[in-house]
């Protein structure tokens, strides 16, 4: 397990835990104006969170998080005036500091296998039946390679949801869908079912992570703890179109799990039919 994924559970109890208590300590304090500011920036990530997970938005937000900063600080500066509102205002803002810049960051490099215009490493998987399939069988019809950590991600299911909207206009472009974790084939089954995918799109098993460790994308203890049923190694997200050549026309290696790439960045290079000379452009 990596270091900040240790943290992750005592750090959100704590955000949790402070939003609840400035609450607290605002209902008997008749309004304090101090305790209005600990109970803003307390509770504006943990509110930020459980309304974007409750509404299923889209698979992304801003890298910084500028909205909930800003209402945070705001809420540090009016509790300043007394010492233990102020303190739990702070201890708010610095769990919100290693949320954004420490815990959302992969700090991966970028990978030396996904290269515009070059084929990719042959990569195998596993299909839910229990087939094995490569993506030298891909070779022949353009290919979208969604790698997702696992159904326990909100974010992936939001993005995964989101790829579905756009259904349609990938199967007009031709494009052939495929949906890759290690989660494991009964996990994977489950999110067929959820999902209903259409007949372009796919969800395959990479096992154990060998697709993602040849393209240097694994991400080792990356899932949360007490994740039960699911493996503690998982994947980077990451997004790959190939032309029907094999070749890499589009990469997307975000190194922040909160930040995934939109549709629209890549479904033009297929719509447009320009995957051989994107490649050979880049």
């Amino acid at each position: 397990m990596q270091l900040k994924q240790k943290f992750i559970f005592p750090v959100t109890l704590m955000m949790v835990g402070l939003t609840i208590y400035s609450f607290h300590r605002l209902l008997w304090s008749n309004g304090d104006e101090a305790w209005h500011g600990a109970f803003l920036a307390s509770a504006a990530l943990p509110l930020y969170m459980a309304v974007f997970v409750a509404m299923g938005g889209a698979p992304r937000t801003s890298s910084r998080l500028l909205p909930v900063q800003i209402v945070t600080i705001i809420g540090v500066v009016v509790s300043a005036s007394e010492p233990w509102p102020f303190v739990t205002a702070l201890l708010s803002f610095l769990g919100l500091q290693w949320y954004v810049f420490v815990y959302s960051k992969y700090r991966r490099g970028k990978s030396s296998s996904i290269v515009l215009g070059q084929p990719l490493p042959v990569l195998v998987f596993e299909t839910l039946e229990g087939a094995r399939v490569s993506t030298e069988d891909f070779v022949g019809s353009k290919t979208l390679l969604v790698f997702f950590r696992g159904n326990w991600c909100p974010l992936c299911m939001a993005q995964l949801r989101e790829l579905l909207i756009h259904a349609e206009q990938l199967g007009d472009a031709l494009v052939q869908v495929k949906f890759i974790s290690n989660q494991g084939i009964e996990k994977s089954r489950e999110l067929v079912e959820k999902l209903s995918l259409p007949g372009h799109f796919e969800i395959l098993h990479d096992h154990d992570l060998r697709a993602a460790k040849t393209l240097s994308i694994e991400d080792i203890g990356g899932a949360p703890p007490g994740l039960k049923g699911y493996p503690a190694d998982t994947t980077m997200a990451t997004v790959i179109a190939l032309d029907a050549a094999g070749r890499v026309v589009f990469g997307d290696e975000t190194d922040n799990y909160r930040v995934r790439p939109h549709p629209d960045s890549f479904i033009p290079i297929f719509e447009d039919d320009c995957a051989e000379l994107y490649a050979k452009s880049s």
